[in-house]
C-alpha cells in the first residue's frame, strides 16, 4: 500500500504479532537456491460457508503461503518497479494466469507497458582505494544528471558537522561517518532527511565537490531513507505522467553513501578505527590515504513500468467485466542488501490475486460477466500502474461494472476466537459506499471477519483510480502495523489462515457481482453496514 501522507510530506523535505506459517524463503538473497525448511502445518482449509460458491474450496492456505514466499524471497529484491525483481514478479504472475488458461490482455501478450523517466545511477559509480572497490551496496543522493571523478587524498571529516569539516576541501574526498545510534519510523526517517542535506551543505562550504558518507549502522532511519531518496543500484528515481515522482534530495554536493561493512573498510584506511558500538577514534589519521570517486547519474526517457492482464471470458454478459486487482511492486532492497520483502505489502494480495484466479478458471461454471485479472507495478510510487490502466484501459471502461482490490490482507487482527478484524473502505460513512461493500460486509460474517471502516485508506490503493472515473469499488486490507514498509515485513509473519478467509470474500464477492442482474449502485452514507 503506498506510503501514508505524513510519511510523503517526509519526502520533501531539503527540497527547492504471533505468526502462522513461521519458517525461512526457499531461496537465498543472491538468487540461488538453498535447501527449504520444513515449514509448519497449516492445518486444512477451512470448510466453506453454507451457501458459497463451490469455487472458494480452491483458495486454500498452503497456495497462498507458496506463492508468497516465492513473492517475498530475498532473491526478488523487494520489487521495485522497473527493477529485475518486479520484472521476474511480472512473468511469474502472466505465468500462473497462461498456466489457467486465461486470455492475455495487455498491449503486448499479457503486459501492459507505461512510460517512465529515469535518473539512474551508472555502473561507473564507485570509490576505490589500495586494492579495494565499492560498487555495490551503496546510494548516492544527486540532483539532476552529474558526473564527478577524483582522484586524491581522503580527509576524514568526523560527523560532518560544521566544527568537524575542515577548510579547503577543493580537489580532495571528503569522507563523513554517520552514527549507528538513532531509531527507524515517521520521525527518524525526517530527521535522516535533513542529516543528509546538512551534511552536503557543510562540505559544500569548503570547496568539495562531492563526497562520501560512510555509515556506521544500516537498520536505522539513515539507511531506510536511501531507499526513498537516493539512487541505488538496480533503483533509479522515476518519474510517470510528465510530472511529480522525482523524490530525490536536493544536496549541495553529490553524496555516495557506503554501507556499514564498507564504510569501515574505507574509514580504516583513513586510519579512522571504529569500535563495536560504532565510537570513532580519529587520532592517528592516516594522511597520505588515497583513492578515487566517480559519481556518475544520468537522466533517460528509457523506464517502462509494467501491469499484467488476463481475462477470463464470462457466459451470458460477457461483455461486461469485474476486475480484481492487486499491486505487486514493493519498495526494493535497504543499502546493506537487505531486502523490503512487502509479504503483507502486497505478496499477501497478489498471492490472493493468484488464488482467485485458479478459483474461477478451474473451481466451477464461469460466472456471466468476464473476470478481467490486474496486477499492478508503480502503487508504492503513486498509484501509476492503476492510473494508467483507469486512463488506458484495455477492457472497455464503461463495460468495467466493478472493482474488488486487494491490497494488504496477511495480517489481519484476531483477539483469541474472536472474529477476524479487517478493514474495507468505503465505508458505510462515505459518500462512494454501494451495494458491493454492504454484501461484502454482510457476506464476511460467514468467514468470521467482522470490519471496521477503512476509509483512511480510500485514496491510497488502486481502487481510487477506478472510483475516480466512476466504477464502484470495494478494497480489503488489514491496516498498518509495526512492519509496514520495513525490512521485516517478511513472509513468516503472515497468518495463512486469515488471507484464506479474506480472500475467499473477496472471490464470493466478486462472484455475486459478476452474476447480478443489475450493476452495483451507490447508496451514499448510512447510519450501518
Amino acid at each position: 500500500m503506498r506510503a501514508r501522507a505524513t510519511f510523503a510530506a517526509i519526502l520533501v523535505v531539503g527540497a527547492p504479532l504471533a505468526a502462522q506459517g513461521a519458517g525461512a524463503p526457499p531461496t537465498g538473497g543472491s538468487g540461488g537456491t538453498t535447501a527449504a525448511p520444513a515449514l509448519p502445518d497449516l492445518g486444512p482449509p477451512a470448510a466453506p460457508p453454507d451457501g458459497a460458491p463451490p469455487h472458494v474450496a480452491r483458495i486454500d492456505r498452503d497456495g497462498l503461503r507458496a506463492h508468497a514466499y516465492w513473492l517475498a524471497d530475498d532473491a526478488r529484491a523487494g520489487r521495485y518497479t522497473t527493477s529485475a525483481g518486479q520484472q521476474a514478479t511480472a512473468k511469474y504472475v502472466a505465468d500462473h494466469w497462461k498456466k489457467l488458461g486465461l486470455k492475455p490482455l495487455g498491449d503486448k501478450g499479457w503486459l501492459q507497458s507505461y512510460p517512465l523517466r529515469r535518473t539512474v545511477l551508472d555502473a561507473a559509480t564507485a570509490v576505490a582505494y589500495g586494492a579495494s572497490k565499492h560498487d555495490r551496496d551503496l546510494a548516492v543522493l544527486a540532483v539532476g544528471e552529474t558526473k564527478v571523478a577524483l582522484a586524491g587524498r581522503f580527509v576524514f571529516c568526523g560527523n560532518g558537522s560544521a566544527a568537524s569539516v575542515p577548510p579547503g576541501l577543493a580537489g580532495r574526498i571528503p569522507v563523513v561517518a554517520l552514527g549507528a545510534g538513532g531509531g527507524s519510523g515517521v520521525g527518524n526517517d525526517l530527521q535522516a532527511v535533513q542529516r543528509f542535506v546538512d551534511v552536503a551543505e557543510q562540505l559544500h562550504k569548503q570547496g568539495a565537490v562531492a563526497g562520501v558518507v560512510c555509515l556506521l549502522g544500516d537498520k536505522t532511519s539513515l539507511g531506510n531513507t536511501l531507499n526513498y531518496r537516493a539512487l541505488l543500484p538496480d533503483h533509479p528515481q522515476l518519474r510517470y505522467g510528465g510530472g511529480g515522482g522525482d523524490r530525490g534530495l536536493r544536496v549541495k554536493v553529490p553524496l555516495l553513501v557506503l554501507s556499514a561493512a564498507q564504510g569501515r573498510s574505507l574509514l580504516a584506511h583513513c586510519g579512522v578505527a571504529v569500535g563495536d558500538d560504532g565510537a570513532l577514534d580519529a587520532g592517528k589519521p592516516n594522511d597520505k590515504a588515497a583513492g578515487k570517486l566517480s559519481i556518475v547519474v544520468k537522466e533517460d526517457d528509457k523506464g517502462v513500468g509494467s501491469n499484467v492482464v488476463g481475462v477470463l471470458e464470462g457466459t451470458t454478459k460477457k461483455a461486461e467485466a469485474i476486475v480484481f486487482s492487486a499491486h505487486h511492486d514493493h519498495v526494493g532492497r535497504r543499502l546493506d542488501g537487505d531486502a523490503f520483502n512487502g509479504a503483507d505489502d502486497n505478496a499477501s494480495g497478489t498471492a490472493g490475486l493468484l488464488e482467485l484466479a485458479e478459483a474461477f478458471a478451474l473451481g466451477g461454471p464461469r460466472p456471466a460477466r468476464s473476470i478481467v485479472f490486474l496486477s499492478v507495478s508503480g502503487e508504492e510510487l503513486g498509484l501509476w500502474g492503476s492510473d494508467w490502466f483507469a486512463a488506458h484501459p484495455t477492457w472497455p471502461l464503461d463495460k468495467i461494472v466493478a472493482n474488488v482490490n486487494i491490497d494488504m490482507i496477511g495480517r489481519a487482527g484476531r483477539d483469541g476466537d474472536g472474529p477476524i478484524t479487517m478493514q474495507v473502505t468505503p465505508s458505510h460513512q462515505h459518500e462512494k459506499y454501494s451495494s458491493i461493500v454492504r454484501d461484502a460486509v454482510a457476506l464476511a460474517k460467514g468467514f468470521g471477519i467482522a470490519f471496521t471502516s477503512g476509509d483512511t485508506y480510500y485514496e491510497r490503493s488502486d481502487h481510487y483510480n477506478f472510483a475516480k472515473v466512476g466504477v464502484p469499488v470495494v478494497f480489503f486490507c488489514d491496516g498498518e502495523h509495526p512492519d509496514y514498509h520495513q525490512v521485516t515485513d517478511t513472509a513468516d509473519r503472515l497468518h495463512y489462515d486469515r488471507m484464506e478467509a479474506v480472500a475467499r470474500l473477496a472471490f464470493w464477492t466478486g462472484w455475486n457481482v459478476a452474476n447480478d442482474k443489475g450493476r452495483p449502485t451507490t447508496l451514499g452514507p448510512q447510519p450501518g453496514w
